[in-house]
């Protein structure tokens, strides 16, 4: 019995070490240029409303090279073109509120931009999940228009704010159509069929 209870705890004890060994060498390995990472979690908020969304979350992490996001949401509208953006503000503190808002983009001393991240057509269960990761300089998918347009400088200073938009019924029969709805700002928005920024999610440094 002894041998039975010393060879199980033995057993314990070496997965234990295994773990710490594991997350120790995954901390150590990290290249020091790019520093250790950094992960904040938030809940995803109605936008106007700022009712807590559930089930739903994001996770953001943070090095030196860049940003990594996944969110989770729900309560979507089904059958809409719903797109993902990232509203970057590298300087925060010179935002005029905390958290930043989007008047804060005419700011130049704030240097944001908006950057698009993807888009889907939401399920009947109105949940979606999005997830990118943006270097630091990238600008690929940026708002024109917005903000300095310098894409993420400082990953460790700024303030991001994940945005979902609506860009209403995807219109299926148009496919040049429905690639605008799932990746510019302003795709599919007519006077007949109002955009509108859903739910956000807001990570401040």
């Amino acid at each position: 019995m002894r041998k039975t209870i010393f060879n199980r705890s033995t057993i314990i004890g070496g997965y234990a070490a295994l773990i710490i060994f594991t997350l120790a060498a995954y901390s150590n390995g990290q290249d020091s240029r790019s520093g250790n990472v950094k992960t904040s979690l938030r809940p995803v908020r109605v936008i106007g409303a700022g009712t807590t969304v559930s089930p739903a979350g994001s996770s953001l992490s943070r090095n030196n090279d860049g940003i990594f996001f996944t969110l989770h949401s729900s309560g979507l509208p089904p059958g809409h073109a719903v797109t993902a953006w990232l509203a970057v503000f590298n300087n925060p503190e010179n935002c005029a509120t905390r958290p930043c808002t989007p008047a804060d983009f005419a700011n130049p001393d704030v240097n944001g931009t908006l950057l698009n991240t993807g888009g889907q057509i939401i399920g009947l269960d109105g949940t979606a999940t999005y997830g990118a990761f943006r270097a630091v300089g990238d600008v690929t998918g940026a708002r024109p228009g917005v903000g300095t347009g310098n894409g993420l400088v400082d990953p460790g200073s700024a303030e991001i704010h994940i945005v979902l938009r609506s860009h209403g019924p995807a219109v299926l029969g148009d496919p040049t159509v429905l690639g605008q709805q799932l990746s510019i700002f302003g795709g599919g928005c007519t006077a007949m069929n109002m955009c509108m920024n859903l739910q956000t999610s807001i990570h401040q440094r």
